[in-house]
């Protein structure tokens, strides 16, 4: 991670490594209550007026833009989110200031790790494809770790694959490399970090040929109106070509 600037967002217990493109969201944990199966049916382009949620401030409910940490993809499509109240965040993420460790990010994944905990020198090689039945493989296949089935879904009428990743509750950090559990990278080369009893929502979905990952992350404190309320808002996702 050289030449990587860290900026701590209270509330929210992350990394922002703005450099490299990285959100590396922490302590989650959740309730049993499931997402949906599919999204909603494909929206009308977002309107001209949404804004973009500015780091740490607190957010009127209503549409907001939400980037990826890749130019490429944020250069050609606009992801808009209707944000509920309570919460904040940054162009890239979301989160809910009473629950630290909870939010909602966007990526585009490179390539995924098969070790997590020690994971120098394990990225897949070679790396998994453009598809998103290679990055649900990938990531179903990590060690020390738990992933669920996976699950057809839409979002936006946009098809891919829901699953959900957990991390062990009693994993010991110190004994990873670097004191980090990572999962994957994005092109910019920016790597997501989790949290011992982390759990990941996931939808992968295919954009047109190009792999989109909405990561909704559980904290500790989770209770199931708001794991209700990060699927809610990930299922009013719209995605336009710009």
């Amino acid at each position: 991670m050289n030449m990587l600037t860290i900026r701590k967002q209270i509330g929210f217990v992350a990394s922002l490594i703005i450099a490299a493109g990285v959100l590396a969201a922490c302590s989650s944990a959740g309730d049993d209550t499931q997402a949906g199966a599919t999204g909603p049916s494909p929206a009308s382009a977002p309107s001209s007026t949404v804004t973009v949620v500015a780091p740490s401030d607190a957010a009127e409910p209503g549409p907001y833009v939400f980037k990826t940490f890749d130019h490429n993809f944020d250069t050609t499509y606009r992801i808009t989110m209707d944000l509920l109240d309570g919460y904040s965040g940054g162009d890239s993420y979301v989160v809910r200031g009473t629950d630290s460790g909870q939010g909602i990010s966007a990526w585009t994944v490179g390539n995924v790790y098969a070790e997590p905990c020690h994971w120098r020198g394990t990225l897949l090689d070679p790396p998994i494809d453009s598809s998103v039945d290679d990055l649900v493989a990938g990531l179903a296949s990590q060690t020390g770790r738990q992933a669920s089935a996976a699950t057809d879904v839409t979002l936006d009428g946009f098809t891919g694959k829901f699953m959900e990743l957990t991390v062990p509750a009693r994993i010991d950090l110190a004994g990873c490399d670097d004191g980090e559990f990572r999962t994957w990278v994005d092109p910019m080369g920016g790597a997501r970090n989790l949290e011992p009893g982390q759990r990941d929502l996931l939808w992968i979905v295919d954009v047109d040929g190009s792999r989109l990952v909405i990561d909704a992350a559980l904290g500790p404190q989770t209770t199931q109106q708001d794991r209700a309320d990060r699927i809610q808002m990930v299922e009013s996702i719209r995605i336009e070509a710009l």
